[in-house]
């Protein structure tokens, strides 16, 4: 099958057509208005795929630019040799009707950068029915067509096609092409899309997980992607307390609108573990915050590579000193293994949907999921009836309290919004319930003081 795409030519403003075939085999040729750079593109749009987890199809891809005439094609048919690609090999199954045109340079993130172009010529927007573009061409030449629209990134251009809504422009500062280094992990898809929900509905979570696994990466991973969302303040993280008095108002105060983490916690002193929990619900609203532990005293429970010489009673003894009441505060329980075999985190693919999510949160409400309290929480929340009927039957079944029914329904609305829906349907439900600490296998108790710190004995 033949697959019609349309950029422009750098050089003369004109529009050329790019026709694909995709068949059997594994090569990639280009002919009419060869250029250097047009051997590159295999390479190039393979990494820009992957790293949003769409593959260069093992095809063999023949294009051909129609003119041949005229002059070579270079970085300016990125985005749409890569479109027409993902299309052909049907990654992208939705598609306008009309011709469209598709101009932009990719990076390897997939990131959609303006390329030196004169100016279109003045039919060009006329004779197309949509397209996509980089928004300093845009502004510069189709401001008044509509039906022409700036994108940044190739998700963007993905989101448009399948919804037809035209992406909003960012600050330049709010684009993930100048943030800092994020860190290099690898984690399991179910912690991924943990992670993914956190960020996107503000929700408080706790890491479990041996030493040198990320769990410190994963807090200022979160407080990075804060940053590029609005919450400018610093990341707070406090050196794990010898005795029962910790300032946990000061630490909060210096953490406004940035993000708390607090490491270690397995170690802290009972007293000092649950004098967090009164201050972290009364401030919850003006910063984010995590916190990390090791599974067991000796830390390696769990470990791929090292076995863990806990006995069985010493990590119940251990894991006991997190109260159920303490657990509430967190929305979100994870267990962090790294693993080699995991993929990388794809922190620019994430990074648009947990935008897109927040996005959803603001036209609903005024503040982020996690943060929404009583009528708030029951008017935002739009529960289909099986769903909360699934959340009930769990709350009776494992003796829950209505602060952990309502860190279900938070998370749950999170997952919806990132998937773009209006209500909360029963796979939500379920996902946010794995997710909880009552999930995770603590043998945690309601009433912390009729504990010992014998675990260290």
């Amino acid at each position: 099958m033949i697959y019609d795409v349309y950029t422009l030519a750098a050089k003369d403003g004109a529009w050329v057509q790019v026709q694909l075939a995709i068949q059997p085999g594994y090569r990639f040729q280009w002919s009419g208005r060869k250029d250097r750079r047009s051997q590159e593109w295999p390479q190039r749009l393979h990494a820009a795929f992957r790293g949003q987890g769409w593959k260069w199809p093992a095809r063999r891809i023949t294009a051909m630019a129609r003119p041949a005439e005229g002059p070579p094609l270079g970085n300016e048919a990125d985005l749409a040799l890569a479109v027409g690609v993902l299309r052909g090999s049907g990654q992208w199954g939705a598609w306008p009707e009309g011709r469209g045109l598709l101009v932009g340079q990719l990076d390897l993130h997939g990131a959609v950068h303006p390329v030196p172009t004169t100016a279109p010529k003045e039919s060009t927007a006329a004779e197309f029915a949509w397209g996509c573009v980089p928004w300093a061409l845009k502004h510069a030449h189709f401001s008044a067509e509509a039906h022409i629209v700036g994108v940044s990134h190739l998700l963007e251009v993905e989101e448009y096609l399948r919804t037809g809504q035209a992406p909003k422009e960012l600050p330049r500062t709010a684009r993930p092409l100048d943030w800092g280094p994020l860190p290099s992990l690898r984690l399991s898809a179910d912690l991924t899309a943990q992670l993914e929900v956190a960020a996107a509905g503000g929700h408080p979570v706790f890491w479990m997980g041996p030493p040198g696994t990320g769990k410190t990466q994963l807090a200022r991973a979160l407080w990075r992607m804060n940053q590029r969302l609005g919450l400018d303040g610093p990341l707070i993280e406090p050196v794990p307390p010898k005795g029962n008095r910790i300032p946990i108002e000061r630490w909060i105060q210096d953490a406004a609108q940035g993000h708390l983490f607090m490491d270690e916690v397995g170690e802290w002193p009972l007293k000092a573990l649950e004098s967090v929990r009164k201050p972290l619900e009364m401030a919850a609203t003006t910063f984010t915050y995590s916190a990390a532990s090791n599974p067991c005293p000796c830390g390696f429970l769990g470990h791929p590579k090292r076995r863990c010489t806990c006995p069985v009673s010493r990590v119940e003894a251990y894991q006991r000193r997190f109260s159920a009441p303490w657990l509430d505060r967190f929305h979100l329980v994870g267990h962090v293994i790294s693993d080699p075999e995991d993929d990388m985190i794809p922190w620019e693919a994430m990074y648009f949907r947990i935008r897109q999510a927040r996005e959803r949160q603001k036209e609903r409400s005024a503040g982020l999921n996690a943060y929404l309290v009583n009528d708030a929480l029951w008017k935002t929340v739009s529960v289909s009836t099986k769903a909360w009927a699934d959340v009930r039957n769990w709350q009776e079944r494992k003796g829950m309290g209505e602060r952990s029914v309502q860190a279900v329904l938070k998370v749950a609305r999170t997952v919806a919004d990132l998937e773009g829906l209006q209500w909360v349907q029963p796979r939500h439900i379920h996902q946010a319930v794995v997710w909880h600490w009552s999930s995770q296998g603590f043998t945690s108790k309601s009433d912390p003081w009729d504990q010992e710190d014998s675990w260290s004995t």
